[in-house]
């Protein structure tokens, strides 16, 4: 091989090296670039006269320099960030909701029972009557709000799963192609055509921002692409499109379908925007959902019931609060649909439908209070709750009750020492002959004289008066702190009305806090992973400046071999 091969070698590797030096300099600001390095070998040698003779340089390859392991890494961190900071973002929306102090069910619950209480004070107020049904408008209102703010929450899931759906499928469309190019790319054998590599992993890096990726290269350099739980979206030079599906069993919801067979794959979408979309809908808003409902239908259950026990002004039975009143007859119970059944205020039942009377000649510390009354009976009226007085009269030498009731008696054991302050249904007892028992729990206290007696009415029997008759104000009033309700369906209720929504505020601001750390913390592995990722991939301008220095001096140095090669060419014809 003569010296002005061997310079030309030189020249031709050097400008192969500057090209290259200039390709990473001119895409520094290239999103996705990954920096090329030209690595050169020696060419094969020439055996003369017992030794081998050098015969200059050659490029074996241009390589990219890229960490395999270090993009699955960033990959992986990307997607959860991208999952952890879409859940942050609708869960501190329904956070802020049902926190709001304008919108909070807490306060409007607060206001609507302490307007009940007011009415407790003053029974015949018709202003504080007006109050009560005033705040029980406004907490129903809240409730509606409430219902079509979650409601817009869910819409708007389903617009985005649309929205990155088509990101994904255009994505995959792309690396397919991609693909497609890279197994047919022209070159010699091992030759990597860096620039379309480039292109298709900038695609693979977007979607790892809208669900969770893996990848499996062949070996003609074709990568296949997974997504969540191994769903193949990419399989050489082809892919599978998801698609947005109606939920089966609730037509309001948008599910993801894979391929053809529209098969539901929802729950098996991880990481990315797609994930943190069904993970906040699942784990957020349709809780919230569901618990705001089953406290609207709480509410609904328990205040009507209780006013069904009671008498209105005009001393007529009370009718259902709140509507609708029956979750089987549409519109359903739920916090969408609760509003006020009644807009007199004269028709709040306010006042108890019996009284308690004691005999004057009672003379021991017996005393009778009457707890409940039970209106579950369809057949109920509170302005008739019994057939007839109820009378109980004291036996102390037997330590019993006789009870008296629509012309038949029962006996009912009260041990002074024992049994002062024990509860008792009068409709379990047997009365003889037999016959239903007055809907009654009462309780029994002291030590009654032989011969004490009490007598229960009907409270509009001989003339009904509402003045003063605060009782079942006073009943509608203790559904603030009683423990109606039963979220675990467990058979005793366990929760307050209060309580219950304040579970869920905390629960919706412990998942909302619990995103924005992993948030914080998956965004600092990445950016830790992203800087690992860029030392060795991304292109370094002072690093760049040198080997344009280097291989501009090894150019012209491989140029003055072209010139030395001359020279001794001219000499040698020169000499003849």
């Amino acid at each position: 091989m003569s010296l002005l091969n061997i310079g030309t070698s030189a020249l031709l590797t050097n400008q192969g090296a500057l090209s290259t030096t200039g390709h990473n300099i001119s895409n520094v600001n290239t999103e996705g670039y990954n920096r090329q390095r030209v690595e050169q070998g020696t060419r094969i040698p020439n055996f003369e006269g017992g030794y081998y003779i050098g015969s200059g340089v050659q490029i074996d390859d241009v390589q990219r320099l890229f960490d395999r392991f270090l993009a699955d890494q960033v990959r992986l961190f990307s997607a959860q960030k991208e999952q952890f900071e879409t859940f942050t973002t609708f869960s501190k929306q329904v956070d802020d909701l049902l926190g709001s102090e304008s919108l909070s069910l807490s306060s409007g619950l607060s206001s609507f029972f302490d307007a009940v209480q007011g009415v407790a004070d003053d029974p015949t107020s018709i202003a504080a009557r007006q109050v009560m049904l005033t705040e029980a408008d406004t907490l129903a209102k809240r409730f509606n709000t409430i219902d079509s703010q979650l409601t817009a929450f869910n819409d708007q899931v389903n617009l985005n799963l649309q929205a990155n759906v088509a990101d994904i499928n255009s994505l995959t469309q792309g690396i397919a192609q991609i693909n497609q190019a890279i197994a047919e790319a022209d070159g010699a054998p091992g030759a990597s055509p860096n620039d379309l590599l480039d292109k298709r992993d900038q695609l693979i890096n977007q979607l790892s921002k809208l669900v969770s990726v893996s990848t499996v290269q062949q070996s003609n350099g074709v990568l296949n692409v997974f997504i969540g739980n191994g769903q193949p979206v990419v399989n050489g030079n082809s892919f599978n499109a998801l698609t947005t599906v109606q939920d089966p069993s609730d037509a309001t919801r948008l599910q993801i379908a894979f391929n053809a067979n529209q098969q539901i794959v929802s729950n098996q979408i991880t990481g990315g925007k797609l994930g943190g979309l069904l993970t906040v809908r699942r784990d957020v808003i349709d809780p919230a959902r569901t618990e705001i409902n089953a406290l609207a239908a709480g509410i609904i259950n328990g205040i009507n019931a209780q006013h069904r026990t009671g008498l209105t002004l005009n001393g007529q039975a009370g009718g259902n609060f709140f509507e609708p009143a029956d979750p089987l007859v549409a519109p359903a119970q739920n916090a969408g649909t609760i509003r006020l059944a009644i807009s007199n205020p004269r028709d709040i039942a306010i006042a108890f439908p019996v009284n308690l009377a004691n005999s004057i000649t009672n003379n021991g510390t017996g005393r009778l209070e009457i707890l409940a009354i039970d209106s579950s009976d369809p057949l109920y009226d509170a302005a008739n709750v019994l057939a007839s007085p109820v009378g109980l009269a004291f036996d102390s030498s037997t330590n019993q009750y006789t009870v008296s009731y629509n012309g038949n008696t029962a006996t009912l054991a009260y041990n002074p020492a024992t049994n002062s302050g024990q509860i008792f249904n009068l409709a379990n007892l047997t009365f003889s002959p037999a016959n239903a028992g007055p809907p009654l729990s009462i309780k029994l206290q002291g030590v009654p004289a032989n011969g004490d007696s009490f007598t229960i009415n009907n409270s509009t029997a001989g003339g009904f008066s509402a003045v003063g008759d605060n009782r079942n104000a006073l009943a509608l009033a203790q559904l603030q702190v009683s423990k109606t309700l039963d979220p675990n369906g467990t058979g005793t209720p366990t929760l307050s009305f209060g309580d219950a929504y304040g579970i869920l505020v905390a629960n919706v601001a412990t998942r909302t806090k619990q995103a924005d750390v992993g948030r914080a913390t998956q965004e600092g592995l990445l950016n830790t992973t992203k800087q690992r990722y860029d030392s060795i991939s991304g292109v370094n301008l002072d690093e760049e400046a040198a080997n344009l220095i280097k291989y501009q001096q090894s150019y012209q140095a491989a140029a003055q071999i072209i010139t030395v090669s001359n020279t001794i060419f001219d000499t040698l014809i020169n000499s003849f």
